[in-house]
């Protein structure tokens, strides 16, 4: 069977998830060493990989995720790259860094992160048969895919890598779904940024590969809970009386007391104060005066202006806020409670789905991976597989049609199969999912050849090579499910055979034995689509 996964890269936190079959629900993938667990919404732990990578100036050793501790980062000779996301969607200057002798951009420590990620999360799931589908800003789609694809994919050693775009996984995260042409809000506010984006689910004809859905609004600002915890910083050095006149010590105190600013955040999501302390400065602070604070540092007026100019570009393009079916909450910084009352005086509370910020984009990319979608509709090209009576070559036939609306009442494919020998008992079909669109153009004619001396070469990849890879082989573990008693004989019509789809996003085949006039499969699961 098929193991899926879903990442999403963030700025703060990457979180990984996986599809449980047996329960049919995404589930966290644990990756000790590298992830940690955050207070999610009602105290909800969730598991997260802190979005930060370092590297050793003296040597080729890294440090990633909940590895890069205090002790690591104070160390002397390290340098930590955070909030990378922003130098891959060219929302940053990318200066490079010195380490000893080379250079590392926050483009190449983004590559190494994310690949690092990637590969623990293969070895955690340690599958033969492994899909992982990757997130995607809806902004900058093309490029981010293009990264994905080909500077971080090959950490994804032999598995099939998939690109969908952000906004509609964490949609399908939380469960939700709507139909083509219908609009709706992802209030995305992280570490580094805040993007609020009212986009429309596209019919699956017309989408281009991996982005379901296309941007009708956006306003973005350069303001997060990195912005929040230096706020929260200098409120306590200010409540500590911490004198200014020694820069260089004030500094290094002023770093000890963001490292616990972030920590005295999150508990203020869910607690009624929290400690701010340091080198023996100790400040609580309240809910209500971590309010305060944010009213008076026009953190909350900024978050509801950006709303408010995301929710009139819509409206001027016909889509009022009355229409927008379903907010969608993203990020560590929406769990604030302030935040949230922000968005509660927009919309009506059932509009609102909030209980899962941190994982809901990585559960999503799983959850499609699994075979969910944001709308009731087949996103991809099934086909199935026969050999040409002539030339012996395969041909492949479609099955089932990008774009079907399923369940479907009426059969999407009717036909009949026969015997290759005489006296075969068992007969079947391979049913095949074409290419996604990112693997094809990730795609190259030449690959390199490695020889058992340590030498290379270039080779051509043949039509044949192409074609192999252009297609997945879903019911590979149980290509035959019809059994033909008496047995068949060679040549002669023995099954007709009656494809649907169920609501559940199964293919069914409802199969009726010729010789014997009877039905022996009524409406039988043989694969789930994507």
């Amino acid at each position: 069977m098929t193991t899926r996964i879903g990442i999403d890269f963030g700025t703060a936190n990457t979180v990984v998830a996986g599809w449980d079959h047996g329960a049919d629900r995404a589930e966290p993938v644990p990756l000790p060493g590298l992830d940690l667990e955050r207070e999610g919404a009602d105290g909800v732990r969730q598991r997260v990989v802190p979005s930060r990578i370092a590297f050793s100036a003296t040597s080729e050793r890294r440090w990633v995720g909940a590895q890069v501790t205090p002790r690591i980062e104070d160390a002397p000779a390290t340098e930590v790259f955070q909030s990378t996301k922003s130098a891959v969607t060219g929302r940053a200057v990318d200066v490079p860094r010195r380490l000893g002798g080379r250079a590392v951009t926050g483009r190449q420590a983004a590559t190494r992160f994310l690949g690092d990620v990637m590969a623990a999360a293969v070895l955690a799931v340690d599958t033969a048969d492994l899909e992982i589908v990757a997130t995607a800003p809806v902004e900058s789609f093309d490029a981010y895919r293009d990264w994905l694809v080909r500077e971080v994919g090959e950490s994804a050693g032999g598995a099939r890598l998939r690109v969908v775009d952000e906004a509609t996984a964490a949609a399908v995260g939380y469960s939700a779904r709507l139909n083509p042409g219908e609009v709706f809000l992802v209030f995305d506010f992280g570490a580094g940024t805040l993007d609020t984006s009212v986009v429309k689910v596209m019919d699956p004809a017309n989408a281009a590969a991996g982005a379901a859905v296309r941007t009708i609004a956006k306003a973005g600002l350069d303001l997060g809970g990195d912005h929040i915890d230096a706020l929260l910083a200098e409120h306590a050095a200010a409540r500590a009386g911490i004198p200014l006149g020694d820069t260089a010590g004030y500094n290094r105190l002023f770093r000890a007391l963001l490292r616990s600013a972030e920590q005295a955040k999150i508990a203020l999501t869910v607690r009624d104060s929290a400690v701010i302390e340091a080198d023996g400065h100790r400040t609580e602070l309240t809910r209500a005066e971590f309010d305060a604070l944010l009213r008076d540092r026009d953190v909350l007026g900024r978050v509801s202006r950006a709303l408010r100019r995301t929710l009139d570009g819509a409206a001027a393009k016909g889509y009022p806020a009355d229409a927008i079916a379903k907010v969608f909450l993203v990020g560590g910084t929406s769990l604030i409670p302030a935040v949230q009352d922000a968005l509660r005086l927009q919309f009506p509370p059932d509009a609102l789905h909030l209980d899962r910020p941190l994982e809901a984009v990585a559960a999503g990319a799983a959850s499609i991976a699994g075979g969910y979608e944001l709308s009731d509709h087949i996103q991809h090209d099934y086909a199935i597989r026969h050999v040409d009576a002539a030339t012996g070559a395969y041909e492949f036939e479609t099955l089932v049609e990008a774009g079907t609306e399923y369940p479907t009442s009426e059969p999407v494919k009717m036909l009949t199969i026969k015997a290759i020998r005489d006296g075969q008992r068992r007969l079947g079909i391979a049913v095949y999912e074409l290419a996604h669109a990112s693997q094809r153009e990730g795609g190259a004619d030449l690959e390199i050849v490695f020889d058992a001396d340590g030498g290379a070469r270039t080779s051509a990849v043949t039509a044949q090579r192409l074609q192999e890879r252009s297609r997945l082989w879903l019911n590979e573990d149980s290509p035959t499910f019809l059994e033909a008693d008496p047995p068949a004989e060679a040549g002669a019509p023995r099954f007709r055979l009656d494809f649907r789809v169920d609501a559940q996003k199964r293919l069914t085949v409802s199969a009726f034995d010729l010789h014997r006039n009877t039905l022996v499969l009524d409406r039988q699961p043989v694969v789930r689509l994507s």
